[in-house]
């Protein structure tokens, strides 16, 4: 399972529980491959978003209950990292950052506040009940 994607000098690095992966192309371009194949487009997730929860910024991305990226900057940054909501285990604050830590014991640092990463959440767990209920229907 995805546990976070970076962008590296040859691509991105998706980094999983067991094993990392090096893809060509940039972490957007491998996030919308994955919206995709999930049977959405990645603009029309932000676009529907943007309208039903005026959310306009480092949207989340709720893929499936596996795939719940949270982007810790601007989606075009290079720096930006993705994380798998589903995959987190703890998070803590640290002086100027945040620290990640998977089930699978591996760790992350996001250059983000503890309070700006807990609103990314409450507006995933938002887009998430919204997506469900639509489902259940």
């Amino acid at each position: 399972m995805i546990e976070y994607i970076i962008n590296i000098n040859t691509g991105c690095m998706v980094y999983q529980e067991d094993e990392n992966e090096i893809v060509k192309g940039s972490s957007l371009g491998y996030v919308k491959r994955l919206c995709q194949e999930h049977l959405f487009t990645y603009e029309g997730y932000l676009k529907a978003v943007k309208m039903k929860f005026d959310i306009n910024h480092k949207i989340p991305l709720f893929i499936s209950e596996s795939i719940q990226l949270i982007p810790s900057a601007r989606t075009r940054d290079y720096d930006n990292i993705w994380v798998n909501y589903a995959t987190i285990f703890r998070i803590e604050e640290m002086e100027k950052s945040v620290r990640i830590t998977f089930y699978s014991s591996h760790h992350v640092y996001l250059n983000i506040s503890l309070k700006t990463f807990k609103q990314q959440i409450r507006y995933l767990e938002e887009i998430r009940n919204t997506k469900v209920k639509h489902f259940h229907r």
